[in-house]
């Protein structure tokens, strides 16, 4: 049944990664069509790394019996940078963006996908003239896995779809080795999940030791810029959000745990007005609404001697519309950077707070992708108590 039901998530997924292939075209084309002084670097990068075992799937409790710790990432990887000495590359130190390619190898049981991510990095702090430390975080998608399967693979409560988000955040140390050459070394973390849009979805967790070689295109032997920081207004902004999503949801059993049939959409808004403190930091509040037609339903349980029944689509009763919708408050914190924002809210609703779905408090964690001047692609993730999966935030948003 699960396998089944996870064709409708992962075809929607493939529609997000057409999407996501789109921006990644969208980003190498901004940097064609920039000047020559653009900056163009091709970099390649190998991770060799270990499975975090947050599962009992990965402890052992497979088919092979066999602790699952092999994780290794082969990445080929575009990016461009502002021209030496603009305005840009004064505000945002040692900041590049692209597209990547990214090979995984992991347990057989588990499978080799394949990612196409987004990222970008900035230097931290400069240590000399040819030394820094730099951060770099990468988003995308995730294709190829060996999934869940009731029959061939029914141990595998990790991964439940053919298609999954990809992210990973890494601190490395960039060493200059010549204008047209880095050397680059550290380490990273990387999250595998499909955002609750299939089940089962425990998501996969590594931590690697990366390095790389980058090749400059067209570099100047002095990799640094100097100057006065240019001025900023202090202001403030909205920023007005409508998304929508899918979900599945799961039930455990006397007999295991079960997918509930059928896939339930999800909507909302954010309304966030925004305090500009400087270049890269902005704090608000942001009133929050949600729409989820799973939220608050009941499921009837069938036994048969001393065993729950796998549940059909009979024994699944909707909540009425008014439990479904809730409204909240949250702080919001973003990380400002060209042609993308890292937007963090952490909040509790004050419209059905007391219902089982909508208690507590939530997280959201948002990638916004710069569209036009006025208007940004959201792609945004939602937990509930800094654990729970609860939705996917797909959808559009305008600077007001």
């Amino acid at each position: 049944m699960l396998d089944g039901m996870t064709c409708g998530g992962t075809l929607r997924l493939r529609m997000i990664s057409i999407c996501m292939a789109a921006v990644a075209f969208s980003v190498a084309a901004h940097a064609i069509s920039e000047d020559s002084a653009t900056i163009h670097r091709i970099e390649v990068e190998v991770v060799p790394g270990r499975l975090l075992h947050t599962n009992d799937f990965l402890k052992g409790f497979n088919t092979e019996v066999r602790t699952m710790n092999h994780s290794f990432v082969a990445r080929l990887k575009y990016a461009f940078a502002p021209p030496e000495g603009s305005e840009q590359a004064l505000i945002y130190k040692g900041v590049y963006q692209g597209a990547g390619l990214a090979f995984h190898s992991f347990n057989p049981q588990l499978g080799n996908p394949v990612s196409l991510y987004l990222f970008q990095g900035a230097t931290v702090k400069t240590l000399s003239q040819r030394l820094s430390l730099n951060y770099e975080w990468d988003f995308g998608l995730t294709y190829g896995w060996k999934t869940y399967d009731r029959d061939t693979n029914p141990e595998n409560r990790v991964i439940g779809s053919k298609l999954t988000a990809y992210i990973d955040l890494g601190f490395y140390l960039r060493w200059m080795l010549s204008r047209n050459w880095d050397l680059n070394i550290g380490a990273s973390v990387s999250h595998y999940s499909n955002g609750n849009t299939s089940i089962p979805n425990a998501g996969l967790n590594a931590v690697g030791a990366k390095a790389s070689v980058a090749y400059y295109i067209n570099r100047e032997e002095k990799h640094h810029s100097s100057g006065e920081l240019p001025a900023f207004d202090r202001h403030w902004g909205w920023d007005l959000t409508l998304y929508g999503a899918w979900k599945r949801r799961g039930m455990d059993t006397s007999t295991g745990t079960y997918a509930l049939p059928g896939v339930y959409g999800v909507a909302g808004f954010t309304l966030n007005p925004l305090y500009h403190v400087n270049h890269w930091l902005n704090v608000g509040a942001s009133l929050d609404g949600s729409y989820d037609s799973s939220a608050n339903m009941e499921v009837k349980t069938t036994t048969v001697g001393d065993q729950e029944q796998e549940p059909t689509k009979d024994d699944v009763i909707l909540s009425p519309w008014y439990q479904r919708v809730a409204l909240g408050l949250s702080a919001r914190a973003e990380f400002v950077m060209p042609y993308f924002t890292i937007n963090f809210g952490i909040g509790h609703n004050f419209v059905n707070a007391h219902t089982e779905d909508m208690k507590g408090f939530y997280e959201i964690l948002a990638l916004k992708i710069k569209l036009l001047r006025q208007s940004y692609l959201h792609i945004g993730y939602s937990l509930y108590d800094f654990y729970y999966p609860n939705n996917l935030m797909l959808g559009i948003g305008f600077h007001l």
